[in-house]
């Protein structure tokens, strides 16, 4: 029972991340930005291609260490690892992967 006991503390410490508010990545311009908000509504800006600029916004989760991002646009990804006790989310869209830091 003990065992039992140790082992189900330890998977629920593992599980406990800070969840990411502010602003992760660049200007949007020059690299990619997100905006997470408290009230957990985000905004998305990638323009660094001109051809295919993507902005969107929508609604944000946190499950686990995984961010969920809840919107319309199919361009944006939607699962991102939160990593670096929330100060850092990563994610991998084919052979690119984007870590987006919150640099305060």
């Amino acid at each position: 029972m003990f065992a039992g006991t140790l082992v189900s503390l330890s998977s629920g410490a593992q599980n406990l991340v800070n969840e990411p508010k502010g602003n992760y990545g660049g200007d949007g311009t020059n690299a990619p930005r997100i905006q997470l908000n408290e009230d957990h509504t985000f905004v998305y800006t990638d323009l660094t291609r001109k051809s295919k600029p993507i902005i969107a916004e929508g609604t944000w989760s946190l499950e686990t260490d995984e961010l969920v991002l809840e919107t319309n646009s199919k361009a944006l990804n939607k699962h991102y690892q939160v990593i670096r006790d929330g100060m850092c989310i990563k994610t991998r869209k084919n052979f690119a992967f984007y870590t987006l830091c919150n640099c305060k």
